[in-house]
C-alpha cells in the first residue's frame, strides 16, 4: 500500500472516532506504532489531525469555507479510484450530468477515451473548462456561481435542469447517512442535486468513506434514489448501506 493510501485510511478511522489512542489505531489499522507515528506527523503538518495526550483527534474542516482547490488533495487516491469505477458504468454516447466538486472532477480524465463521445452537462465552471480542453462536448448550466464550491446554483439553474433529461448523473455529497439521506451544507446546492436526480435515468453519488455516516444541513434526496460509488468501507458501513441502496466499491 502506498503512503498516501495508508494515510487516507488512517485519517478515515480518526475522523470516524474523532478521538482515538495509538494502541487502538494499531489494532484497527493493523499497522505498526512506528508507521502510525510517521503518518500522524504528516497528517498533523497538513492540519488534518492534532496530537493530544493519550492519542490523536480529528480536526473538523469547515466545508462551507473551504474551496474546491483546497479539498482536491484530500483523499486524492480514493477519489481517482471512485471516478474510474463510476465511468465504467458508461457505454459511450450518453448525455450525462457532472456535478460540481472535487471527486466528480476526477471523472473528467476518464471521459476522453469513451467512444462514441460522452456529452456532459455541468454546473461547474472549472469542470466545463477542463472538459473543453479535452474536446469533450459540454454544456454549462447558467446561474449564480458559489465561489467556495465552484457550483452554479439558484432558481435559474434548477429551472434549466428541469427541462433536461440525463442518461446518467454523477453527483457529489458532503454527507451520506442511512437516517438522513444525501446531504450538503447549502439549501440551493441541495435543490440542484435534487433536480438532477429527478431528471436522470440513474444517478451515481461519488463519495469517499469519510462522507459515510455524516449528515450535513440540507437534504437533497433519499439514498434509495441513488447508487453509491465509494471505497474503503468497513463491514458495518457496508451492511447498513446495502439495506437501503445499491453500493459499488472501487
Amino acid at each position: 500500500m502506498i503512503v498516501e493510501e495508508r494515510q487516507e485510511r488512517l485519517l478515515a478511522v480518526i475522523q470516524k472516532h474523532q478521538f482515538i489512542s495509538l494502541q487502538e489505531l494499531k489494532g484497527v489499522t493493523q499497522t505498526s506504532i512506528s508507521t502510525i507515528r510517521r503518518d500522524l506527523a504528516s497528517l498533523t503538518d497538513k492540519g488534518l489531525v492534532k496530537r493530544v495526550h493519550g492519542g490523536v483527534e480529528f480536526i473538523a474542516q469547515n466545508k462551507k469555507s473551504s474551496t474546491v482547490s483546497e479539498r482536491r488533495p484530500i483523499y486524492q487516491a480514493d477519489k481517482q479510484k471512485i471516478a474510474k469505477r463510476a465511468v465504467q458504468q458508461l457505454q459511450g454516447g450518453e448525455t450525462i450530468f457532472l456535478d460540481a466538486g472535487s471527486t466528480t472532477g476526477e471523472v473528467i480524465a476518464y471521459l476522453a477515451d469513451k467512444k462514441p463521445a460522452i456529452t456532459v452537462v455541468t454546473n461547474s465552471v472549472h469542470h466545463a473548462a477542463n472538459l473543453s480542453d479535452l474536446m469533450i462536448p459540454v454544456l454549462i448550466i447558467g446561474g449564480q456561481v458559489k465561489q467556495t464550491t465552484d457550483a452554479v446554483i439558484g432558481a435559474a439553474a434548477v429551472e434549466q435542469i428541469k427541462n433536461m433529461v440525463f442518461d446518467v448523473s454523477f453527483v457529489g455529497a458532503d454527507g451520506i447517512s442511512v437516517e438522513f439521506g444525501l446531504t450538503t451544507p447549502d439549501l440551493e446546492e441541495a435543490a440542484v442535486k435534487r433536480a438532477v436526480v429527478e431528471r436522470s435515468h440513474v444517478s451515481y453519488v461519488l463519495a469517499d468513506a469519510s462522507k459515510i455516516g455524516v449528515a450535513s444541513f440540507a437534504k437533497a434526496v433519499t439514498l434509495k434514489e441513488v447508487v453509491l460509488v465509494t471505497t474503503n468501507l468497513v463491514s458495518k458501513q457496508r451492511d447498513e448501506l446495502k439495506q437501503v441502496m445499491t453500493v459499488l466499491e472501487a
